[in-house]
């Protein structure tokens, strides 16, 4: 019962301290005004007295409430300190202002200004460090206008510029997302200054540690977790985090709740081999232009431009070359002859990392031609219809890692290159009408690989 009093009572420090911060600095503005001549000081130097008298009185009060409010604990034993004694020491220098300015002390006026001046610094001192326990140390400057921050050497930067240099797949998910998010929503009650139910949001390993409660993650039911189940109770509740100041976003809760259930590790990551959820992504891109649609190999792979050299002596050769995109390096290229060389094909050599699409049909190629294209590992469409190829032509073909779509309409493969085509790992759309190709293989082949496009007109 008594520790409950004691809590109820320091609760209202916040309150009682602004009492004599307003007072003394009255005290010190009417100082100023009387300075303006002898009619103005006689009319205030009484009020001054006055002011000064209570505003130490006042301060004795508030004193007494944050004593009481500092036995709960959970503030920065330093910050405390100098809080406590800053507030004592102004204390006193408000009761000595109050005698010298009654007389009740007679020294030189000038002692009066200094101490007056001193009650001024120690009240902004004392105010800052008292922010710092409650709120944290860069609350002053945490919303401050930018040109404030730049004076304060302080990064400005907005969600959407946080990664503009940093390739997605390579974003660690709490260091550079939840714990921004911590700093911004919790850290102000719970940092080393201020441990609120002695639990410390500031780093990844106090955040394991807990609290007084125990954990607050759960990897298994992340809602049912202390930390989710807090943000996400209706916001009157009163166990609702936080409890002022802006709440966490619908899109910070959801970017916590797939950390935790993907195991809450340290330097976990979103990628594109992990499935995030289509809201997840509207989330990421919208709040920090970080785009994890699922993406070709092309628009993922990065690779050096091809010098004007290189594109004007492949383009000798009879093909066409157009560029996958703005900022892509990739290209396709289209053979535009009716009958091509070996020699021709090996030029392409000298675009076998950026040639991602091509286009060699109708062009009399055979199956020996093709050991040329071995090379290209970033090939992901290919079209040869058209041709005369045999099954021989699939040694040339199956291997390829990124290669989705494979136009062999009008050629001479069988069921044999049936068979191998469709266990290449990112194959997803095949064309085979008019070949060798039996209506019933391409039916069982059908059935068992559903996840493969097989266009077949047999007709």
């Amino acid at each position: 019962m008594e520790e409950n009093i004691v809590t109820f009572l320091g609760r209202f420090h916040p309150l009682v301290v602004h009492m004599p911060i307003g007072i003394l600095l009255l005290a010190g503005l009417m100082q100023i005004i009387s300075l303006k001549g002898k009619n103005y000081a006689r009319a205030l130097n009484p009020a001054i007295s006055f002011t000064l008298f209570w505003g130490g009185i006042s301060s004795l009060g508030a004193i007494f409430i944050g004593w009481l409010l500092s036995l709960q604990g959970g503030y920065d034993d330093d910050t405390l300190f100098w809080h406590k004694w800053l507030g004592i020491i102004l204390t006193a220098l408000s009761f000595f202002a109050w005698l010298l300015k009654t007389n009740k002390i007679r020294l030189q006026k000038v002692i009066f200004y200094i101490s007056l001046a001193l009650v001024m610094v120690l009240v902004g001192a004392t105010g800052h460090l008292g922010g710092n326990l409650t709120h944290g140390d860069t609350y002053l400057i945490q919303y401050a206008p930018n040109f404030i921050k730049n004076i304060a050497g302080v990064e400005i930067k907005t969600n959407n510029d946080l990664f503009t240099d940093i390739h997605p797949d390579s974003i660690q998910v709490f260091p550079k997302l939840i714990q921004p998010i911590l700093d911004k929503k919790c850290t102000n009650c719970h940092n080393s200054n201020k441990l609120e139910g002695g639990l410390l949001l500031t780093n990844y390993k106090e955040i394991f540690k807990g609290g007084d409660n125990g954990t607050i993650i759960n990897t298994k039911t992340p809602f049912k977790s202390e930390w989710l189940n807090r943000v996400t109770l209706p916001k009157g509740h009163k166990k609702f985090m936080p409890p002022k100041g802006s709440p966490m976003t619908y899109g910070e809760i959801q970017i916590i709740e797939w950390w935790m259930r993907n195991g809450a590790d340290s330097i976990s990551k979103f990628n594109f081999s992990k499935e995030l959820d289509e809201e997840l992504i509207i989330t990421l891109l919208r709040d920090y232009n970080l785009d994890y649609n699922p993406k070709a190999h092309y628009e993922k792979v990065k690779v050096d431009s091809l010098s004007m050299s290189v594109i004007s002596e492949i383009a000798k050769n009879n093909f066409t070359i157009d560029v996958m995109g703005e900022n892509s390096n990739m290209i396709s290229v289209t053979y535009k002859g009716d009958s091509i060389r070996k020699s021709q094909m090996e030029k392409l050599l000298l675009a076998k990392n950026q040639i991602t699409w091509l286009d060699l049909s109708n062009c009399n190629l055979t199956d020996d031609m093709l050991s040329v294209i071995t090379d290209f590992t970033n090939l992901t469409r290919l079209n040869v219809h058209s041709n005369p190829l045999t099954d021989g032509s699939l040694y040339y073909i199956e291997n390829f890692k990124y290669l989705t779509s494979i136009n062999m309409y009008n050629t001479k493969i069988s069921n044999e290159s049936l068979e191998k085509l469709v266990l290449m790992p990112s194959l997803a759309k095949l064309f085979v009408w008019k070949t060798d190709i039996s209506k019933e293989e391409i039916q069982n082949i059908s059935d068992k690989y559903s996840h493969i496009e097989i266009v077949a007109n047999l007709n």
